[in-house]
């Protein structure tokens, strides 16, 4: 099977080497930033005016476009943003870094505007979610939520009326593969569904994927989402605050050193306990009854060099019901809580202005606990119940881009599972037992290569494959994934697309209702 990635790795080599007869190509490449904070833009459409010939910017912002040397101009746009034009006659590899400015919002009477031009990637199913716009969504109890955002999409819905579960396309929420900051999220629910753990404020990107899946992804049936935390201000320090029904969010972000490093902290948390406090307390009773979550991101990243970042994030979340309750001779201590924990290394480094590399280093946990303690008079029963899922991962994706005709991604990931389905433990006056599963440990493995390749003018097609592999118990189970895409444009309004995609889950979830 990996002899099969190999030499497909080759024969996009040997497609993308250059024709004699052809037309002179240098490669423009650089970051697109925001202007007056300096934080990397993800998805600006970057294209020659004219042509259906451009790209866009990657997740850390870069971008690299292999264009003619002729007179041209180069346009770079981005939703809530006011656009650049760029003229150049390139007469050599030019390297040029791009700041946007936010577009002004002017009151008037009547409002015009023009749809966005369609992207000519070879994607489909791909649905951006611009930052700017979700905080102009109506807020539910003060909170403005990412994932009611993608319930309003095609093709998705929630398990119930103001749940935050996501179903796309008959799929269940288990099949949903959703990474922060390339680190896999478990449970993305907090209040049983009723918010994400993802708070709105420290939110720069994000997408769904629904089909045409690129070969980078795997491991989920139903779809993809990519959310992407913000670096942080490189030029000052700054912060904000809101204050809901159920909960209050801080922020504050600036530099560490100017336009080289910067920091970003947000936390989250609701006061439904003491809302809940006064309401539920009983006559003649001590109870200490009430419900929390909490959130909490953090990311710092550094500027070693022009060609080598840095980024180091992390996000721990908790939800928490408790109740503590004494009355005569009675006495009662519960809680039940769940938790997230996820953090990321990752390394950027540029091999040259067509070659791109991220290496992160990956860390996330889930665990689930249910804790109880009863006493009556002399007699007393405590029962303990917890699981969990702990991965540590590790990641290499490279970015190619050859000629103006190809792009090629190509890395693999390796990612060691360990499971813990189910610790019970019961001790009472005549009661002792203890049923704990044995965990379990297993090793999943991915080597991917993709390439877009513009056969024509208007028409792209991207061939990828996937190898996967689960290893347990000494067993191990492959799976091959061909992805193919072709895009045909029409206009730069209107695309016609069609998606031939395969797709392995070895992970599912599996509810247990005895307890």
């Amino acid at each position: 099977m990996y002899r099969i990635v190999l030499f497909g790795i080759l024969l996009l080599y040997f497609i993308s080497l250059p024709t004699f007869g052809q037309t002179k190509n240098y490669t423009i490449s650089g970051y697109v930033k925001e202007n007056g904070s300096g934080e990397l833009l993800i998805g600006v459409n970057i294209y020659i005016q004219g042509t259906q010939i451009g790209t866009v910017s990657n997740n850390y912002g870069f971008y690299s476009l292999s264009i003619p040397a002729q007179n041209l101009d180069l346009s770079y746009s981005y939703v809530g943003y006011q656009p650049i034009i760029k003229r150049f006659k390139l007469t050599k590899d030019t390297v040029i870094h791009i700041k946007l400015s936010q577009s002004v919002e002017l009151i008037g009477v009547e409002i015009t505007a023009n749809r966005e031009r369609i992207s000519d990637q070879a994607s489909m199913s791909v649905v951006k979610i611009p930052i700017h716009q979700m905080k102009q969504v109506p807020a539910l109890l003060g909170e403005r939520d990412v994932f009611k955002v993608l319930q309003l999409m095609p093709g998705v819905r929630s398990g119930s009326e103001a749940s935050s579960g996501l179903y796309v396309r008959g799929g269940g929420p288990d099949q949903n593969l959703i990474v922060l900051d390339d680190a896999t999220v478990y449970n993305a629910m907090h209040l049983f569904g009723f918010f994400s753990v993802f708070n709105g404020d420290a939110i720069k990107s994000v997408e769904l994927t629904k089909g045409g899946f690129p070969a980078e992804y795997g491991g989920r049936l139903s779809s993809v989402i990519d959310i992407r935390l913000k670096d942080g201000n490189k030029e000052k320090l700054g912060g904000e605050t809101s204050i809901g029904l159920l909960s209050s969010r801080l922020l504050i972000e600036g530099p560490i050193v100017k336009n080289k490093s910067s920091f970003i902290i947000s936390g989250r948390r609701t006061y439904a306990d003491v809302i809940l406090k006064p309401i539920m307390q009983m006559e003649d009773s001590e109870e200490d009854f009430g419900y929390y979550f909490y959130d909490l991101n953090a990311k710092l990243n550094y500027e070693i060099s022009p060609k080598n970042k840095i980024y180091i994030s992390g996000y721990f979340g908790r939800d928490k019901f408790y109740d503590d309750y004494e009355y005569n001779l009675s006495s009662t201590k519960n809680k039940i809580y769940w938790e997230n924990a996820t953090a990321t290394l990752r390394w950027n480094h540029l091999f040259n202005n067509k070659l791109f590399s991220n290496t992160s280093f990956i860390y996330s946990n889930y665990n689930f606990v249910i804790d109880m303690w009863e006493k009556y008079d002399q007699d007393e029963f405590s029962l303990k119940y917890s699981s969990g899922i702990r991965d540590f991962s590790l990641k290499e994706d490279l970015q190619w881009n050859p000629n103006r005709k190809h792009f090629v991604k190509m890395g693999f990931q390796i990612t060691a599972h360990r499971f813990r389905p189910s610790a019970v433990v019961i001790t009472g006056t005549n009661i002792n037992s203890e049923n704990n599963t044995k965990e379990l440990n297993s090793i999943e493995t991915a080597i991917y290569v993709q390439d877009e390749w513009r056969i024509a003018s208007l028409t792209k097609v991207n061939l990828g494959l996937r190898l996967s592999n689960f290893n347990y118990n000494k067993k191990s189970y492959y799976g091959l994934e061909p992805r193919v895409l072709i895009s045909q444009m029409l206009s730069e309004s209107m695309s016609i697309k069609a998606s031939y995609t395969i797709m392995n889950q070895y992970v599912h979830l599996l509810t247990q209702s005895g307890i």
